[in-house]
């Protein structure tokens, strides 16, 4: 049943001696390889580093162990780990079929070895699998639920854009500058933008918003609204429309079913509503949805043992048919644009701005006068946090930044950091622009875990305001030389200014003087 043959280019007679031994060779392979395979299903470390030393001979084995229900368990996942050890091309589309696996740790592996694998095939089934997978386990010691599989899908994107380890494939995007970082830019919103109602009853601080599209984790950027109640609210349409798609990425599940209302018949965009009791929809695909009708009501999101925040992920995307049947949602829009609320709160920068060596979080030190003191290649980190109201919890995060560093004899070097009035971007990069939640923690001792600050890596922009895993490769070069061959930033004290804008046109500014001191 595991056997996987070796084909040969040789085209003789089974009665000449070459083809006999040919065959002979044919089956000694076959051999080694089922005993192999059976040592690894026993538990043999060694067997495993044989069959990634075996390579593509192995691969045909390995899938079907991990395709096997009936196996133990952790050889299916460790299958999973060799196949991405091995890195096939013929393990892609296996590998991306077990992301719908049954069992957590067979996603969690079969993730990270189609990030090791290298084909853009998985990227769009990785990003599903990070925003969607309802795993959560709820750390014993801490009381935190951790979504496990999504952090490993994350990671898995994260290795795929050459971000982990190194980033050597990604290409440097040529810099956007800006004439004035004091004010916001031309917003990139294409979205008409209409006065909606809230999705629960009640006006703006009744609907228990938790984050929004803003809010960066270690893997990605939060591509929507979440709205805690109760597991049986019922949730109204917050615009009228056609019903054009009910889907899920998890059949076995009932969390994670979704739909969208489209605004126009036959359209593309909507609203996508995410985590309500499929038993509870009140309409059809093609049905005709009145603003404020009742959609059905809120998935209790308890997952086994583990008790999940029951909420409406809500979100305005463009969504298209994949040739599997399923459905690619992109975000949009910030939904917050489209209500109410009451936000006179201008976003928090923390009075501290950073300057690292680029790429590390190593500290440049003062100099004799208390200024930081840089040279080469530098990154200047920022914690900028945002809330609607006075003691708000909500963890959001300011929609544009800007960064401007002026000299006394240096043209002034003005870049938009982030514009998250539109889309997104790509929502797994966000380890370009954001300091990870562990890093962090140097500049949070003693610090109260709400609101949190966002550090942001302001440098690492080409200045489109999108997310994008290159933007890591920006820094600001001190020692730059302008198109005369002379200095771009001649050694002398800078004025480096973080300007933080929230989507009511609130602003905060922080400036701080450094000094640049190259060789």
């Amino acid at each position: 049943m595991l056997l996987t043959t070796l084909s040969f280019c040789v085209c003789l007679s089974p009665q000449v001696p070459a083809y006999r031994e040919a065959q002979r060779a044919v089956e000694r392979v076959d051999d080694e390889l089922d005993a192999l395979l059976a040592r690894f299903c026993a538990g043999d470390n060694r067997a495993a580093k044989a069959l990634i030393e075996l390579g593509e001979p192995a691969v045909d084995g390995l899938l079907a162990l991990l395709a096997d229900v009936e196996l133990e368990l952790v050889t299916r996942f460790t299958a999973a780990n060799v196949l991405g050890e091995i890195g096939s091309e013929r393990s892609v589309l296996p590998l991306i079929a077990a992301l719908a696996d049954a069992q957590y740790n067979v996603r969690r592996c079969a993730a990270l070895a189609l990030g090791k694998c290298g084909d853009e095939r998985a990227r769009k089934p990785l990003l599903e699998l990070a925003e969607t997978d309802p795993f959560v386990f709820r750390d014993p010691k801490s009381g935190e639920d951790l979504y496990l599989v999504r952090e490993d899908a994350r990671r898995a994107l994260a290795i795929l854009d050459g971000l982990e380890p190194g980033a050597a494939r990604l290409k440097r995007e040529a810099e956007i500058l800006l004439e004035d970082a004091s004010v916001l830019p031309p917003s990139p919103l294409r979205v008409e933008v209409k006065r909606l109602p809230w999705p629960f009853a009640g006006e703006f601080e009744r609907q228990n918003l938790f984050n929004n599209y803003q809010q960066p984790t270690d893997g990605y950027v939060h591509g929507g609204l979440d709205i805690m109640n109760p597991a049986g609210s019922e949730v109204r349409a917050v615009d009228s429309g056609w019903v054009a798609l009910v889907s899920t990425n998890y059949p076995e599940w009932t969390t994670h079913h979704f739909f969208v209302v489209a605004e126009e018949k036959n359209g593309a965009r909507g609203w996508c509503y995410t985590h309500l009791d499929p038993a509870t929809f009140t309409f059809a695909i093609g049905d005709r949805i009145e603003r404020g009708a009742v959609l059905g009501k809120l998935v209790d999101f308890k997952l086994g043992a583990n008790e999940g925040a029951d909420h409406l992920h809500l979100n305005y995307v463009q969504f298209a048919k994949k040739t599997d049947g399923r459905y690619d949602t992109n975000p949009l829009v910030d939904p917050l644009s489209f209500f109410e609320r009451e936000d006179r709160v201008a976003p928090t920068i923390d009075p501290t701005l950073r300057f690292v060596r680029a790429g590390k979080l190593e500290e440049f030190g003062a100099e004799r006068e208390g200024l930081p003191l840089v040279s080469g290649k530098v990154d200047v980190i920022a914690g900028i946090g945002d809330v609607p109201r006075p003691k708000a919890g909500c963890n959001w995060m300011a929609a544009v930044v800007t960064l401007e560093i002026r000299g006394e004899v240096a043209a002034p070097w003005r870049k938009l950091v982030l514009d998250q009035r539109g889309e997104i971007g790509d929502p797994t990069a966000a380890s370009a622009l954001y300091v990870k939640h562990a890093d962090k923690q140097r500049w949070l001792a003693g610090r109260p875990a709400f609101p949190p600050l966002h550090f942001v890596i302001a440098t690492h922009s080409d200045g489109d305001g999108r997310l994008e895993a290159a933007d890591s490769l920006h820094a600001w070069e001190t020692a730059a030389r302008d198109e005369r061959g002379a200095a771009r930033f001649p050694n002398g004290i800078y004025e480096v200014t973080i300007r933080a804008f929230d989507l009511a046109g609130n602003r905060s500014e922080r400036t701080v003087k450094v000094r640049v001191g190259n060789p």
